[in-house]
């Protein structure tokens, strides 16, 4: 077996620019199809390992829906949006104080321009585990301590990180901190920044009057039953049979459903593109295989006429043509790693900018969580298979052509 790929990786050596031609159509099309299910399989990976934080799909009460709510004749209504009333206090405790089976935990955010008012489940909003210091009490809750726990990233002071039991003035309120997240790193699904977070209980936040105009609430449920949300919503909003609803009830799995439909798209526009690239370089394959068959006619026949059956001339020209392409799927393969590389070395760049030299390879680390770039088995087995499958279908011909060449005559050719 051995003898063989010698035999054919040297009979590609004779002619080297016609195999470099070949070898080129056909790594441009592997590096397609590898490229997109690698993209696709990053994807996919980050946002599995962010909904797998939370534990569960969570439902979001909120303004304006995910999902665009077309009127009758299909148009958006975005200026009906505009008009909702933002989710209140109230209506968060009106859905705790009634919602009996409806929900296993709620939380209620109030996002200001550098704080995340919250009451209630707050781990709902960063499950993250503390690492430092405790979680709020209920009373602190309650009554709206000047309380805060913060992210790993956040500093007292420029350089200083944060502790359990330092303090932390933002608009002229000064906070104690009392917890420390853990790192978290990036997450496509997250619903704060973890990392740089400020959490302080939602009741302080509304007594300073932080936020503002460009504050944005929203009510957070696991475990939910949407229709009995629906219509605690309703009730407490006192609409009408009639009349529409002027809320929105977001599920964060919504996200996962759009991007699998945007997955399934990249990955056909790959295969795609990969095919009609592959299809150049299979043409070139069994352009350079017919050549090679009349350059080779007196060999063929002298090994015809030793006795070499049909069958052997047919393997020798089909494991010229696996092996080129193969090559061919290899050489695809290493440019996509090439450009992974490439990319992984940006994101260092970037999250390295300002930071020293020795600092950087951190701040790269995190930087790429939120995007894990790797060749996955599954996209680089599937660049080999399609890379072999295009060389045996277009090696077939040209190997059978060979095999059929009747031995005088290819002895006698010139």
């Amino acid at each position: 077996m051995g003898d063989f790929w010698a035999q054919a990786f040297r009979e590609l050596k004779a002619d080297r620019f016609r195999t470099r031609l070949s070898l080129l159509g056909v790594a441009v099309g592997i590096f397609s199809i590898v490229a997109a299910l690698t993209l696709v399989d990053a994807l996919q990976q980050s946002i599995r390992e962010g909904f797998s934080v939370y534990g569960g799909d969570l439902l979001f009460v909120d303004r304006m829906p995910l999902e665009p709510d077309l009127d009758e004749e299909g148009h958006f209504r975005w200026w009906d949006y505009a008009l909702r009333p933002e989710v209140s206090w109230r209506e968060f405790r009106y859905l705790e104080e009634n919602g009996d089976g409806a929900f296993s935990a709620a939380a209620f955010a109030r996002y200001g321009a550098e704080r995340v008012g919250v009451a209630g489940a707050w781990r709902l909003l960063v499950p993250g585990a503390l690492a430092e210091g405790r979680g709020f009490t209920e009373r602190e809750l309650r009554e709206g301590a000047p309380v805060m726990l913060a992210g790993c990233g956040v500093e007292a002071r420029k350089g200083v990180p944060l502790h359990p039991g330092d303090a932390l003035w933002i608009e002229g309120v000064r906070y104690e901190v009392i917890g420390i997240f853990a790192k978290a790193g990036l997450n496509t699904v997250s619903t704060v920044d973890v990392d740089n977070v400020r959490l302080v209980p939602e009741r302080t936040m509304a007594v300073s009057g932080a936020g503002g105009a460009g504050e944005r609430c929203s009510i957070l449920l696991a475990d939910a039953d949407e229709a009995a949300v629906r219509a605690l919503m309703r009730a407490c909003r006192r609409l009408g049979p009639g009349q529409r609803d002027d809320f929105a009830l977001n599920r964060l799995s919504y996200l996962l459903d759009e991007m699998t439909g945007i997955f399934a798209l990249v990955a056909k526009l790959g295969w795609i593109i990969g095919v009609f690239s592959l299809l150049v370089g299979g043409f070139g394959i069994a352009n350079m295989l017919y050549v090679s068959v009349e350059e080779r006619r007196p060999q063929i026949g002298i090994c015809r006429a030793l006795g070499a059956r049909r069958r052997v001339i047919v393997r020798q020209f089909l494991g010229e043509s696996a092996a080129l392409s193969l090559l061919g799927g290899l050489a695809g393969m290493v440019l996509v790693q090439a450009l992974l590389w490439i990319l992984r070395l940006v994101l260092a760049l970037r999250a390295g900018a300002g930071l020293a030299a020795a600092a950087a390879p951190a701040a790269a680390g995190s930087a790429a969580e939120l995007l894990p770039l790797f060749l996955s088995p599954r996209a680089a087995l599937s660049g080999l298979a399609a890379a072999l499958l295009i060389g045996l279908a277009f090696g077939v011909s040209p190997a059978r052509r060979a095999s059929l060449l009747p031995p005088a005559e290819a002895i006698s050719a010139t």
